[in-house]
């Protein structure tokens, strides 16, 4: 049997090309059920009340320059990429890519504190896209928390470049955990996307050269910093990369540790950084109806997730548990109620993973049990309904804010409706409810479900409208 082509061999061919210009027209004909119209077809999220504070030293020239639409003579964006915006549906900037994109078109190191839905992905891509050239080598790089997330990424970056991929020779790599490379084979796509621990073993193979790369991205940078190690590996990156790359960091959130990090890449390049950050008042997926149900103990709320899954009719499901086991527990427990369950945690088969994700993008299955894998960055514009089956805590159990938020976002995406299920079945849970609701002085917004509630009356408080 003959050997499949390397994943260079296939980038460059046509029927590469040929594939994506299939993929993205599925994309484009996917169900657009209870789609809002007036949405942004881009998926943004922004706020009327989100304010850009641009903390870059006032004296520098670009100091609170943006732009007003991606065709800006400044920018110049090459034809091709105007043209992928373009048939995306990017019209005008939003926020954060108007204050961003002068900055990383003229080279600058970047701090971005940006939420989800801001437009933040486009900043990047953009800005490894601006240095791609023909030749075949590594010349931007990316790196971030998770493989669903590198993925999507990857997507993200053929649909911005489709054609650059098509006319200028540019090709993507999206680095997975299970592909095994020789010593001696040699890395020729130009954009490269990878979890920091297999990018990692790559440059220390010799299989991805680190010379010409031009441009280093890190993205959800305080996730990598949270996932144990992932911080460590991406200062390693760093310190094998040109001293005069330019470093793109975005985060959610601006803890100490994550300022300490970003200090610490700064040390390493000896270049000051431009700063951005996107303020919002109020940052709590507002739009996303959030309620909560109390059983008591833990085989009561197990019996009452079965008995909401066979009353409430959703688009599509997410219910996050807290470890691997109690994702295998849950899908046998629904599996032998006789729902149609996928499950995806961190312990599976690389192409098990993807193949669970593709399914449930796909619809054919409407229920996802997962951990937090999932909780970030992953779009799937059918889920209508999220459930907390377990409150998201940190080690040692204190209440975890960031990640709540990110769960909740995984519904009421893209203009849609959603609606949002905590299921508490004790004392300690409730008082992570609580906590998170006055971290985010959101005190009394998470509604209670009355245990009387009937059947009727609870799909009517979970259907999103």
């Amino acid at each position: 049997m003959a050997e499949p082509a390397s994943s260079a061999e296939y980038n460059a061919t046509t029927s590469a090309v040929e594939d994506l210009a299939d993929q993205l027209a599925q994309d484009a004909v996917a169900p657009q059920d209870d789609v809002d119209e007036s949405a942004d077809a881009t998926g943004l999220r922004e706020q009327d009340t989100d304010v850009v504070i641009d903390k870059t030293d006032k004296a520098d020239p670009l100091y609170a320059r943006t732009c007003s639409s991606f065709d800006d003579e400044r920018l110049e964006l090459p034809a091709p990429l105007l043209k992928g915006l373009n048939e995306m549906k990017f019209i005008r900037p939003s926020k954060i890519q108007a204050a961003s994109l002068p900055k990383i078109w003229a080279g600058r190191n970047l701090l971005a504190q940006s939420h989800n839905g801001t437009g933040k992905t486009a900043c990047f891509v953009l800005g490894m896209l601006k240095v791609a050239s023909a030749e075949k080598t590594p010349q931007a790089l990316c790196i971030c928390p998770t493989r669903e997330l590198a993925q999507q990424i990857g997507t993200e970056v053929l649909k911005m470049g489709k054609y650059m991929v098509q006319e200028a020779g540019v090709r993507i790599k999206v680095i997975l955990r299970e592909e095994r490379w020789e010593r001696g084979a040699t890395m020729k796509e130009q954009v490269i996307v990878g979890t920091p621990g297999k990018v990692w073993t790559l440059i220390n193979m010799r299989v991805m050269e680190t010379a010409k790369i031009r441009v280093f991205v890190l993205d959800e940078a305080d996730e990598m910093l949270a996932l144990g190690g992932l911080g460590d590996q991406s200062k390693r990156i760093r310190q094998k990369l040109p001293k005069g790359v330019q470093t793109l960091f975005f985060s959610a959130t601006w803890t100490e540790p994550v300022i300490k990090f970003a200090k610490q890449l700064s040390a390493i390049s000896q270049h000051d950084w431009s700063q951005i950050e996107v303020q919002r008042d109020h940052i709590f997926n507002d739009q996303v109806r959030q309620m909560y149900y109390r059983a008591n103990g833990m085989k009561e709320k197990e019996a009452r997730l079965t008995e909401i899954l066979n009353t409430v009719t959703v688009g599509q499901c997410i219910i996050f548990v807290h470890t691997r086991e109690a994702v295998d527990k849950l899908a046998k427990l629904l599996a032998d109620n006789g729902h149609m369950v996928s499950s995806l945690h961190g312990r599976m088969e690389s192409t098990g993973r993807d193949k669970v994700l593709e399914d449930f993008r796909a619809g054919t299955t409407r229920f996802l049990i997962t951990t937090n894998v999932l909780s970030r960055g992953i779009d799937v514009p059918a889920v209508t309904l999220v459930i907390q089956f377990d409150m998201p805590v940190k080690k040692g159990g204190t209440y975890d804010p960031e990640t709540y938020l990110h769960r909740v976002g995984r519904t009421g995406r893209f203009g849609r409706p959603g609606a949002a299920l905590n299921m508490i079945h004790d004392e300690a849970e409730m008082k992570v409810l609580k906590q998170i609701e006055t971290y985010y002085s959101r005190v009394g917004l998470i509604k209670e479900i009355p245990a009387d509630t009937g059947p009727e009356e609870f799909e009517a408080l979970l259907k999103a409208t």
